[in-house]
């Protein structure tokens, strides 16, 4: 349907509002019933029962091909200790060429360490087998699979420092550039499956009430895919492209390119001011410096493309904003800017540069306080404060880091870690979000040049969600949605909404 009505709604930030009216993919009326009552047109009708309609929501990082892929690997998320991993692996041994997993964070395991090549060959010695670390930067292999990638018997000299050796052989345990440089090893899906579980993917974006994803570190044959399977009332998907790839992509989809200036906290490799404190030994790894990202943003800028930095640690996002104020860039935006002491909040606002933040990762990086310190922390997802200080935030899931639903992290921007118990609450009990402004983070934003957040008004585009919640205070982690609308079609609807 591109043209429908739907009444006795509550309608975001409109206090009277309970009727929109749709014409041919566009919002025609926002307003009360008893305005139009008698002038309506014959349209199919949705009877909201009451419920919030709010406008769909934007997932501003994440990685649509990556996500597809791990829906045919391990999930080896909630796992408690080796052992248990061990066994997860040994199962999965017999119907793969390749054992695959992802989700595993050994903060919560028994022993209180990394696995190695070892634990994995009493789970698996006749298959490669390859788990990737929750964060995605961080993988364990084991000596099958370090054998056929090339890393058993020699490191190349570009991946020394990445590849943890000892008495001068691989443990197994590779992170950042190591990681990229193994999956190259390993045999892509057939294209059709790839293609169904994109798919697949797009539809439960659509269930979640997304209707705009931008995925980042983007193939050409991820976007070859994507083009093949979108359609119209599907979320619609904006392509980061990785570094090599951008020149040759023609795609009207590409709109910027993924570059790292660091790594993660779970592998600490994300580049710090100060050493971890746990690990005095080290502040993380710099993978990138001013004068190279200064030179990728002024040929992105030539070509029209934003570039999307990845930066986490406090010395990372200072290396990225020193570059814009060095540089006058204006088409540099920071993926996930987890810390942000006063300083480079101030700098951040200053520069006009917008964020994209993983609020799930609260959840996640349960053990940040012991990482960083309670004082250091108290700067972690410091959302409240980048608010105020009038920061552009877009919020994302970083799928298949985080789970897709965006309620999850709308949640966690809300509770902060209250319910579960969490040291960052006690750290940072004033970052909290009220819901509007954690429902907010998800409504788009100019993340994308030129573009609006999005909002229910006459003219605009019918990008819409009818949540199963009265009103939005009442939305939690649990929160479900009943109908999403993608230009003025369903893109999604529950058993318990009628269309007459």
């Amino acid at each position: 349907y591109l043209s429908m009505i739907l009444f006795n709604a509550n309608v975001y930030s409109h206090d009277e509002a309970d009727t929109v009216i749709i014409k041919n993919g566009v919002i025609e009326y926002v307003g009360r019933y008893e305005n139009v009552a008698g002038k309506l047109p014959s349209l199919k009708t949705i009877d909201c029962q009451g419920r919030l309609v709010i406008p769909a929501l934007t997932d501003t990082h994440m990685h649509l091909l990556g996500l597809a892929k791990t829906k045919t690997w391990l999930d080896l998320r909630g796992t408690r200790s080796i052992e248990e991993l061990k066994k997860k692996i040994s199962q999965a041994a017999g119907s793969k060429q390749w054992i695959l997993g992802r989700g595993w964070d050994q903060e919560l395991f028994e022993e209180k360490r990394l696995p190695n090549r070892w634990d994995l060959d009493e789970a698996a010695k006749e298959k490669p087998a390859i788990i990737v670390r929750v964060c995605g930067h961080l993988a364990v292999l084991n000596t099958k699979a370090l054998k056929l990638t090339g890393l058993l018997d020699n490191i190349p000299p570009n991946l020394a420092g990445y590849v943890e050796v000892e008495d001068g052989k691989p443990t197994g345990v590779i992170v950042e550039d190591a990681v990229d440089y193994v999956f190259k090893h390993v045999p892509e899906p057939a294209k059709e499956e790839l293609k169904n579980a994109m798919r697949k993917v797009l539809e439960e974006a659509a269930s979640y009430g997304l209707a705009e994803l931008h995925a980042m570190s983007a193939t050409a044959a991820e976007i070859e895919i994507y083009e093949e399977i979108s359609k119209p009332w599907l979320p619609q998907a904006f392509f980061y492209a990785t570094l090599e790839d951008a020149p040759t992509l023609k795609s009207s989809r590409v709109i910027g390119v993924k570059v790292f200036m660091d790594g993660s906290f779970g592998a600490r490799t994300a580049w710090l001011r100060q050493p971890y404190s746990d690990d005095p030994s080290t502040k993380g790894k710099k993978l990138l410096d001013h004068k190279k990202l200064a030179a990728i943003a002024g040929s992105a800028a030539k070509q029209g493309l934003q570039v999307a930095v990845h930066a986490i640690g406090d010395a990372a996002v200072e290396e990225a904003i020193k570059t814009v104020e060095r540089e006058g860039l204006r088409n540099l935006r920071i993926e996930h800017a987890s810390l942000t002491p006063p300083d480079l909040i101030e700098r951040l606002s200053q520069n006009k540069i917008p964020v994209s933040v993983q609020p799930h990762f609260i959840i996640t990086d349960w053990w940040i306080v012991q990482r960083l310190g309670a004082e250091r922390a108290r700067w972690v997802y410091a959302y409240k404060s980048l608010i105020e200080a009038g920061i552009t935030i877009g919020a994302s899931s970083d799928a298949p880091v985080e789970p897709l639903n965006p309620w999850k992290g709308v949640y966690a921007a809300i509770d902060r870690g209250r319910n579960e118990g969490l040291p960052i609450f006690k750290a940072s009990p004033n970052e909290a979000l009220k819901p509007e402004e954690a429902l907010n983070l998800y409504l788009g934003g100019p993340m994308l040049r030129n573009s609006q957040p999005r909002r229910i008004s006459e003219g605009q585009k019918a990008d819409l969600v009818i949540v199963d919640a009265f009103d939005v205070k009442s939305i939690a982690k649990t929160t479900h949605v009943a109908a999403t609308i993608i230009s003025g079609r369903i893109a999604y609807k529950s058993a318990y909404i009628n269309i007459e």
